[in-house]
């Protein structure tokens, strides 16, 4: 099963790995941002909710901005999952110049911003995914 961000544009992939049991990615917006992903299975409190309907909202840089059906990307088969994500182009986030797509009308940001790398990009969905699985180990919210 695949992220529907890397199914359709498999070049702004930077990153992906599992932690905690959950699949995650690390891509370029293609204006010079990183945003994160984790990969989240059926059955799970967060499957299928808009970004801002999870609970316990997970604290993760700039807050969810991506919730989407997981695509099947030609595997065979489809197992129901669901994405949700942030990103780093948020009030004094940078974008990267090394990064394609690189818009340099953002140059300005430069100045006041510090540029997220995909080491940090990638801790951020560490910190997602143990969130993901402590989730699930909570009462449902009242």
């Amino acid at each position: 099963m695949c992220n529907p961000i890397t199914t359709d544009s498999p070049d702004v992939l930077l990153a992906k790995g599992v932690h905690e049991g959950y699949e995650w990615e690390v891509t370029s917006n293609r204006l010079g941002f990183r945003c994160g992903y984790v990969r989240i299975p059926a059955g799970h409190p967060w499957h299928g909710k808009g970004y801002d309907d999870v609970e316990p909202y997970p604290d993760v840089h700039g807050g969810l901005t991506f919730a989407e059906h997981d695509t099947d990307c030609g595997k065979g088969g489809e197992d129901n999952a669901w994405w949700v994500g942030f990103d780093c182009a948020h009030y004094m986030d940078a974008p990267d110049p090394e990064l394609p797509g690189y818009d340099t009308h953002l140059d300005v940001m430069q100045k006041y911003g510090t540029v997220k790398s995909t080491a940090y990009v990638r801790a951020e969905c560490a910190r997602l995914a143990e969130q993901a699985a402590e989730a699930v180990t909570q009462p449902p919210p009242v």
